[in-house]
C-alpha cells in the first residue's frame, strides 16, 4: 500500500487526537456502554491499521477490541458474502 498523501495524514492525526481524547477516560467504549459510535471509530481506525499505517497502540488495541464484538463480526462475516 502506498504512504498516505499529506492531505491524509493530517486527517489521520485529527482522527487520533479526537479518538484519544474520547477515550482519555481509560474505558473500553466511548461513552460508557457501547454504542454504534463505538463501532464507526473503530472501523475508520482499522482500515488505517489494516493498511499498515502507523496507529498509536492504544488507538489499535481499542480497535482490535471493538472487532472482536459478536456484532461487528457478523457484520463482518456478512460483508464478506456481497
Amino acid at each position: 500500500m502506498p504512504d498516505l498523501s499529506e492531505a491524509g495524514r493530517q486527517s489521520a492525526e485529527k482522527l487520533f487526537a479526537t479518538a484519544t481524547t474520547l477515550l482519555a477516560h481509560g474505558g473500553q467504549n466511548l461513552f460508557g456502554e457501547w454504542s454504534i459510535a463505538d463501532a464507526d471509530l473503530a472501523l475508520m481506525l482499522n482500515r488505517l491499521v489494516l493498511n499498515g499505517d502507523k496507529v498509536p497502540e492504544a488507538l489499535a488495541d481499542y480497535a482490535s477490541f471493538q472487532w472482536q464484538r459478536a456484532s461487528i463480526q457478523r457484520y463482518v462475516a456478512l460483508s464478506a458474502k456481497r
